[in-house]
């Protein structure tokens, strides 16, 4: 009975991971097919908005007020 059980959860389980996989290999397929073949058209710039619409980017480089940053050696400004 209790083999039964367990062999149950794992197969529904291991279902619904299998799916989730197959959705997201689904999903970046359409991506990248509107990005190869619709970058520079409206539908491929409205779908590019769309998925960056949450990533905030990454900024690289000095940022400006580096000048004024707070000394990290422990020893005050002279």
């Amino acid at each position: 009975m209790c083999l039964t059980g367990c062999v149950r959860v794992l197969f529904f389980a291991l279902w619904r991971a299998i799916f989730a996989a197959l959705i997201a290999l689904l999903l970046v397929r359409i991506d990248a097919y509107v990005e190869g073949h619709h970058s520079e058209t409206l539908p491929g710039r409205a779908w590019r908005a769309y998925r960056e619409r949450g990533r905030k980017g990454v900024r690289r480089g000095t940022p400006p007020d580096a000048g004024s940053a707070i000394e990290t050696r422990g020893r005050p400004r002279p």
